[in-house]
């Protein structure tokens, strides 16, 4: 094994896929264009129902094809692939990254280099939505004590350089965050209770509990065809998911005080939603999420997986 953050160790990209193979093999063609590194590109096919397995398979782009047979969930999909991905003694480093973004051929080599330091645990990029391609979509974030327990920084504003200096920040996503594997080993992996959303910032906050920094790298930049895998709207699964991902994590992480104050500011959310959706029929919605923040406030609460934890069953 190589020694510890060696730059020029080779950098696995976990990529999960879910009946999105135009999306996934858009991204690879541009991983090709990545110069300086030694990338392992590794697709984990998370139970789609559509052709994707056919399409990826014919695929000419070199990269390896992980099968699930079941939908696991985001950080469920990534679990397989990060321990996969582990096994390879010469994989230094470890790239979360969605299907459904597009990056800039420079945008890993300032990742890394910002992650040079011992302290540092992961870093991420600038982030802009994909059309149009200069409004920020997240400039780092922050963890905090809501309805919904992060926020990014920047959100829908254009880009005029007002987020070009690399800071230091309590959240970001795994839209794209590369992580070595020494962090890796201490603070685990991305936890499958979490189905969808929020499994970064309870990483996140895993990872400031283990004393390191998160570091946000502007001279990194992708673009983000935001909520195509849930349909970008408000609908009944997307809202369950995300009351009971926001519940989960405060139930984890939070004290009583601020677990009351969680509570409080979703039942405010839910009435303000209530009388919003009201009029355009989505009442449904609603009634979902409020089922999600239940849901995420009695689940069975499990302990996050490890990398080497191989014989632990994937929720």
């Amino acid at each position: 094994m190589r020694s510890v953050r060696d730059p020029s160790a080779a950098v696995a990209v976990v990529i999960v896929n879910w009946n999105g193979a135009s999306d996934t093999l858009a991204v690879l063609e541009e991983l090709r264009r990545v110069e300086g590194h030694e990338i392992r590109v590794l697709v984990v096919d998370n139970g789609s129902t559509d052709d994707s397995i056919e399409r990826l398979r014919a695929s000419k782009i070199e990269f390896e094809l992980i099968e699930t047979g079941e939908n696991l969930g985001f950080a469920g999909g990534n679990v397989v692939g990060l321990r996969r991905a582990a096994a390879d003694p010469e994989v230094g480093w470890f790239l979360l990254l969605n299907n459904d973004v597009a990056v800039d051929p420079d945008f890993l080599t300032p990742l890394i280099q910002a992650c040079q330091s011992p302290d540092v645990g992961a870093a991420g990029p600038k982030i802009y939505y994909f059309e149009p391609a200069d409004l920020l979509w997240a400039a780092g974030g922050r963890l905090r004590v809501r309805e919904t327990v992060t926020e990014e920084f920047g959100k829908g504003c254009r880009d005029q350089g007002q987020w070009d200096q690399e800071l230091d920040v309590t959240y970001l996503t795994t839209c794209c965050l590369l992580v070595p594997r020494d962090v890796l080993e201490r603070v685990g992996l991305f936890d499958p209770l979490f189905f969808i959303g929020v499994e970064d910032a309870d990483w996140c906050r895993r990872a400031l509990d283990s004393h390191y920094r998160l570091r946000y790298v502007p001279s990194s930049r992708i673009w983000h065809k935001v909520a195509v895998s849930t349909g970008g709207s408000y609908t009944p699964f997307k809202t369950f998911h995300t009351g009971r991902s926001n519940a989960l994590y405060a139930r984890r992480h939070l004290g009583i005080a601020d677990l009351s104050g969680y509570i409080t500011a979703n039942c405010a959310a839910l009435t303000v939603a209530f009388l919003r959706e009201l009029p355009r029929g989505n009442t449904a919605a609603v009634f979902a999420k409020a089922k999600g923040v239940w849901a995420g406030l009695t689940d069975r609460l499990t302990e996050p997986p490890t990398l080497d934890d191989s014989n632990r069953q994937i929720p």
